[in-house]
């Protein structure tokens, strides 16, 4: 009978050492509240899979994507045309000074020509 006794309080004294106090208890409950106040509700949850992207989008996403090859030809063809743009700023520059010599000799046959006629006429 000691020996049960014995038995008997040798677990109690562990199921004392296992248990929780008030106060570990409120904590453990503040802990509770504070992942139940952050959780996400179902409805949370259904908008966030109802935006998910669906592994056949992803994939139809990614086969429409460029790829550095394609990359690499647009930057080329980017070059080459600011290489032809810079030509033709450069033929247009010319041009402009073509145009401005002739206009300048142009006024000077007017210029000529009003003076021969003034003399004609006189």
């Amino acid at each position: 009978m000691e020996r049960t006794l014995l038995q008997i309080l040798d677990k109690l004294e562990k199921m004392e050492t296992n248990m929780v106090t008030k106060q570990e208890l409120a904590e453990i409950k503040a802990e509770l509240e504070k992942v139940k106040a952050n959780m996400a509700t179902k409805q949370e949850l259904q908008e966030v899979k109802a935006n998910m992207a669906t592994k056949q989008e992803l994939q139809e996403v990614k086969d429409h994507m460029a790829t550095k090859p394609d990359f690499m030809l647009v930057q080329q063809a980017v070059l080459e045309t600011n290489e032809i743009v810079k030509k033709l700023e450069s033929k247009i520059d010319t041009h402009e000074q073509l145009l401005t010599l002739l206009s300048h000799r142009s006024l000077e046959h007017e210029a000529a020509i009003s003076s021969i006629r003034f003399i004609l006429t006189k």
